[in-house]
């Protein structure tokens, strides 16, 4: 659709089109800050300070933040000078091992370890790992190697984003097991984070209790309310303004937003598709805004793409309940 469409709103484009977060360049622009985020701020703020080391579990349906969280701590901690290693999990374990050997190797040498006669023990040890082509490792001596480097690097952040693609049962196994054994070996200064579906957090409770056990805080994340849906369709709207001084979610009215945020569950990612579909819909149709009326008109005429369900996890099992939601403290190292 020409841009000149979008300008009877005060747009130069449509703002819904780049829904991934994880190409947005700012993040931090459009994001609407919810109650999980207070504590998980707190948390990287106790690790940033070598307080404590955590490990955390961000939980939730597509759509629903996870990427963007992992995405917010990759970015508050590059802010502060730690190390970050951020890694998409495949479906492979030792591809992801290789991976995650070499996003830290790569943030520890541009801070300055990788020295060529007098580099740390941690970071020799490492560099077989950032090299390893085959599953025929030891899980237990590759966690401990890479919970030892998270430590001397600290603070470092390891962030796993979408781990229930491991979710073949022997990658998945090998997987828990080098993961907790990076859990047993990091120290303050330490974070690994990682976020899956709901159902591959119960399906871990169940499969893998050692690992579930230590994990400090599993964080379940909540459903938009009304009016954090109008903050989260302002901010997008914002960065295509035209116009400036009109109601911030124009040219969607309050039962409009209200609506879209209903269809969508609360869900972000189905909320900004559904909100693509109902100003698209809009400027075909010559509306002066975006009403009730247009929201169901616009969703008769096509369904959102994003609306697919948690199909690549595991089956979990039925009356389990996922990891409690704490953290412990860790007692200082003497």
């Amino acid at each position: 659709m020409p841009v000149s469409a979008y300008e009877r709103y005060g747009l130069v484009s449509n703002p819904f089109r780049d829904l991934a977060s994880e190409n947005l360049q700012d993040i931090g622009i459009f994001h609407v800050n919810l109650a999980i985020d207070d504590q998980l701020n707190s948390i990287e703020e106790e690790v940033l300070e070598k307080e404590n080391r955590a490990l955390v579990a961000i939980v939730g349906p597509p759509g629903s933040g996870k990427t963007q969280r992992l995405l917010m701590a990759a970015a508050m901690a590059r802010d502060r000078k730690a190390i970050v290693a951020y890694v998409d999990v495949t479906a492979k374990s030792s591809a992801l091992l290789q991976s995650i050997a070499q996003e830290i190797s790569k943030a520890a040498a541009r801070a300055g370890f990788a020295k060529t006669f007098s580099s740390p023990k941690w970071y020799r040890e490492l560099q077989p790992l950032t090299k390893i082509k085959d599953d025929k490792y030891d899980p237990i001596a590759a966690g401990k190697i890479v919970g030892e480097a998270l430590s001397g690097a600290a603070p470092a952040f390891l962030l796993l984003n979408d781990v229930h693609n491991l979710a073949q049962s022997p990658e998945a196994d090998v997987f828990g097991k080098l993961l907790q054994e990076v859990s047993d070996a990091i120290k303050p200064g330490a974070l690994v984070m990682f976020g899956c579906y709901t159902s591959y957090l119960i399906w871990l409770v169940k499969n893998r209790p050692a690992l579930a056990s230590r994990i400090n805080r599993a964080l379940s994340l909540p459903r938009l309310s009304p009016e954090e849906a109008e903050l989260l369709i302002a901010k997008k709207l914002l960065a295509k303004r035209l116009v400036e001084n009109l109601d911030p979610t124009y040219p969607f009215d309050r039962e409009a937003v209200a609506e879209l945020n209903s269809r969508a569950a609360g869900n972000p990612r189905r909320l900004l598709d559904m909100a693509d579909l109902a100003l698209e819909y809009g400027a075909q149709h010559r509306r002066n805004r975006v009403d009730l009326e247009t929201v169901r008109a616009a969703l008769l005429a096509g369904a959102p793409a994003s609306a697919a369900g948690e199909s690549s996890a595991p089956t979990p099992a039925a009356g389990r309940a996922p990891a409690q939601d704490r953290l412990r403290p860790t007692p200082p190292i003497r």
